[in-house]
């Protein structure tokens, strides 16, 4: 279900910009300041959860990012600037929001010529530490 267009508490999404496994990512506009900032929005529908146990597990995974977003500071890491849960057309909607940045995920940087001499697995190492061979880094 697209949520282009609909209003989460003060932010009204613009556009999709981005999907994964867990969600879409939507480019938003805080209505009372006119900032833009980005919109995760955490998939609800039946179609990724085959029954209620799932899509529980799956929102308590959403919130435990949030909580661990919440917790760092550093300068390379974005902030969260808020959480939320609403109801949408009678499905309940989930989302975490964050500082919006025209430069793209950071999969799009990290392939730009400025990284080229970083290969794939020394980001991967230097980002989540573990070599794993994650898909977001290490694509």
């Amino acid at each position: 279900m697209s949520l282009e267009g609909i209003q989460l508490g003060q932010y009204h999404l613009r556009r999709l910009i981005g999907n994964g496994g867990m969600g879409e990512v939507y480019l938003a506009e805080d209505a009372r300041i006119g900032q833009q900032v980005a919109i995760k929005v955490s998939h609800t529908e039946a179609t990724f959860y085959p029954d209620s146990q799932s899509l529980k597990d799956a929102l308590r995974l959403f919130q435990r990012e949030a909580r661990a977003i919440a917790q760092l500071d550093h300068p390379h890491i974005l902030p969260l600037f808020g959480y939320g849960e609403e109801t949408v057309n009678g499905s309940p909607v989930t989302y975490m929001v964050m500082p919006y940045r025209r430069e793209g995920t950071f999969a799009t940087m990290a392939s730009t010529a400025s990284w080229s001499w970083l290969t794939s697995h020394k980001r991967c190492y230097l980002f989540c530490r573990s070599g794993c061979g994650c898909p977001a880094i290490c694509a």
